[in-house]
């Protein structure tokens, strides 16, 4: 092997790992398909092919909880559709499907299908139980000897209604997190419902 050969084979090299790179950042983080989609989004792929970033779901929803991706959710994924509970609840009004041109965002029954899972973070937990009665679905109660709420993942749709109430990491109950002490995550997402 000669010094060209050298050459152009470290350069090949240097150009597939910087290829690598950049899809890496396209795709962005590990965590980047699990984040949470409006009803009729769980279909991650489906949702990307067919999403024009038209926003028109965000300024549907009734309750403010439709947001968008940004670019630390990966370049595919920005300004795509996401759901942020500190804003509001999912009330499966379906009018984010309605209002989708492409249908990115497809048909959705919130008796069957769930939007993720809710997850209770024990170290965050304030203790107070404002979870508990603001599920209207049954997939909350309350374990008196940890003093912590309790999620049925088999209950849970994913509505956000206990994210949203949650007062840990808001202003009475600040400690520097920006996640909540009970937090709903996609179904792709680390923590499957229950207790992180």
């Amino acid at each position: 092997m000669d010094r060209r050969e050298l050459l152009f084979g470290a350069a090949g090299a240097a150009v597939l790992l910087a290829g690598g790179g950049l899809l890496r950042v396209c795709a962005g983080p590990d965590d980047a398909a699990g984040l949470l989609r409006p009803p009729g989004g769980q279909d991650e792929s489906r949702l990307i092919g067919a999403c024009v970033r038209c926003d028109r779901c965000r300024s549907a929803c009734p309750t403010g909880c439709v947001s968008v991706a940004h670019v630390e959710d990966g370049l595919v994924s920005v300004r795509t559709p996401t759901l942020d509970f500190t804003r509001g609840a999912c009330d499966f009004c379906g009018k984010c499907i309605e209002v989708c041109p492409t249908a990115a965002l497809a048909a959705f029954d919130a008796q069957c299908d769930k939007i993720g899972c809710a997850v209770v973070d024990e170290g965050a937990c304030v203790q107070c139980g404002v979870c508990v009665p603001a599920c209207s679905y049954g997939a909350l109660t309350w374990d008196e000897g940890r003093s912590l709420p309790v999620v049925d993942a088999q209950a849970c749709n994913g509505c956000g209604v206990c994210e949203n109430v949650c007062p840990s990491a808001s202003y009475g109950y600040y400690d520097g997190s920006s996640r909540r002490a009970i937090a709903v995550m996609a179904p792709g997402a680390s923590g499957k419902g229950g207790v992180l």
